[in-house]
């Protein structure tokens, strides 16, 4: 088992944040795909932004309620994963060509029994309510559950924690929660742009964090 949580930046939309992945040797680089967010890019620009990107940083489509067409559309684009939040179709989970992650947007310990458990699920997303929102789930009453939940039907697959991570917190969240890959956004944002010396100091804090089951 690593003993190392690994990370993915959120959110990307400039060209220079791909120099910042880059540095820190981030493990995936997200690119939101959802008209209602302020971070949502066209396609077209994220493929050219990806460009920038060192090829081992795999790239996750981050998509919500995602209709066949988009699929198709992110996976002719070349995108490694595709994350899911909101409403998970049959006809995606059967049809989909590229790795799926499904998130959970966790108000309370039982939304979790909102995951599927299906072959083509590479991965389970924890995030807050509010995805990008800055904001942590309940960490304490969640606790429990998730680590249940980790040796169910989590085992084997990744598990991605997110929701209101940055700096201070995250090696915190990695004592708790021992997860696969910690996932900020907002959390190393500055006047809405990702900024270097917090993600910077994101990594550092995230990598000196040793998972602990």
């Amino acid at each position: 088992m690593q003993r190392r949580p690994q990370i993915k930046i959120c959110g990307i939309t400039r060209f220079e944040e791909a120099a910042f992945l880059n540095e820190i040797q981030a493990e995936y680089a997200g690119f939101v795909f959802w008209e209602k967010s302020r971070r949502n890019v066209p396609i077209e620009k994220a493929e050219e932004i990806r460009r920038h990107l060192q090829k081992n940083i795999k790239s996750v489509a981050v998509t919500v309620s995602p209709d066949l067409e988009l699929l198709r559309k992110i996976e002719q684009s070349g995108f490694d994963l595709i994350q899911i939040h909101g409403c998970l179709r049959n006809e995606i989970l059967d049809k989909s060509r590229i790795a799926i992650w499904q998130a959970c947007n966790l108000k309370e310990p039982e939304d979790l029994k909102k995951l599927i458990p299906h072959e083509n699920i590479r991965g389970y997303v924890l995030d807050a309510g509010t995805a990008g929102g800055g904001r942590t789930f309940d960490w304490e009453s969640s606790r429990a559950a998730v680590q249940q939940a980790k040796t169910g039907y989590f085992a084997g697959k990744t598990f991605v924690l997110a929701g209101g991570l940055h700096p201070g917190n995250v090696s915190e969240a990695v004592r708790i929660f021992s997860p696969d890959v910690v996932d900020v956004s907002s959390g190393v944002e500055s006047d809405g742009g990702k900024e270097r010396r917090i993600i910077l100091e994101f990594a550092e804090k995230a990598r000196n964090s040793e998972r602990t089951c």
